[in-house]
Formats: C-alpha cells, sequence, structure tokens
C-alpha cells in the first residue's frame, strides 16, 4: 500500500516536470522571437514637443516680463494723494484766490480813497485856516499877499 502511494506522487511530479519542461522550451521560443525584434528608439517627437513647449513658455515668460515692466513704469509714474489731502490743497487755492481778489478790490478802490481823504484833508485844513484868520486878520492879508506873489512866481520845477 505505501508503495501505491509512491507512484502516484512520483506520476505527479513526472507531469509536473513534464509541464515545467514545455514553458521553459516555450520561453526559449519567445526570447529568440525577441531577440530577433530590434527597437530603434526614436525621440525626436519628444524632442520637437519639447522644443515648441519650451518656445512658447520663453513667449509668455517674455510677455511677462513686459507686463510687469509696463505695470512698473506705471506705477513709478503714479502719484497717489489722499482726498483729504487733494480737498485741502482746493481749500487753500480757493481761500487764495478770494484773498487775491479781495485786495484787487481794495488797490482799485485806493484812487477813490485818497481823493475823499484829500477833500476831507482840505476842508478841516481851510476850517481850521479860516478860524485862526478870523482871529489874526493881519495874517489873512500878508498870507493873500503871499498867494499873489507864488502865483506870479512861473513853476521852476
Amino acid at each position: 500500500m505505501g508503495y501505491k502511494k509512491l507512484d502516484e506522487v512520483m506520476e505527479l511530479l513526472n507531469d509536473e516536470l513534464d509541464g515545467f519542461n514545455k514553458s521553459i522550451v516555450r520561453l526559449e521560443r519567445l526570447t529568440n522571437n525577441t531577440d530577433n525584434i530590434k527597437v530603434m528608439p526614436d525621440t525626436s517627437e519628444i524632442e520637437r514637443l519639447l522644443r515648441e513647449h519650451l518656445n512658447s513658455e520663453k513667449a509668455s515668460s517674455s510677455k511677462l516680463h513686459e507686463s510687469v515692466q509696463d505695470i512698473r513704469s506705471q506705477m513709478l509714474k503714479a502719484k497717489l494723494v489722499p482726498k483729504i489731502q487733494l480737498w485741502l490743497h482746493y481749500s487753500i487755492w480757493f481761500v487764495s484766490l478770494l484773498i487775491v481778489g479781495y485786495l484787487t478790490v481794495q488797490v482799485s478802490r485806493i484812487g477813490g480813497i485818497q481823493e475823499k481823504a484829500f477833500s476831507k484833508g482840505e476842508q478841516e485844513v481851510i476850517f481850521s485856516l479860516k478860524g485862526y484868520f478870523d482871529q489874526y486878520p493881519e495874517h489873512y492879508e500878508s498870507y493873500q499877499k503871499w498867494i499873489k506873489k507864488k502865483d506870479s512866481v512861473p513853476n521852476q520845477k
């Protein structure tokens, strides 16, 4: 009875070895087929794609650089002024214009003011002299002589 089992195991082992040998033969045939195949590595399509990508990235980078430079130059030219400072500036200009206008009007009225002051001063002097001459009539007579003498002398300026 022990031999029978041993025979069965031996047969199974023999069958497995035959299957293994057939697999090896088949593997050798496939290996020979792959050895005959020559694969030529061709990376030209990949290189072309990489070149196109590099060129597009360079163009994109240059456009981005130009945009950054343009923004930078615009920012350097820009002046940011707060609204309060702007209103204060305009207020100062407006007040200055009002003051200049007022002073212009006052200067233009100086001639009239001078004439009024002169006539008022003249009236006061005449009134004052009249009172004086009323008190001293002999001085009035000497004054009259002096006026006649002054009118007779030509202007020597």
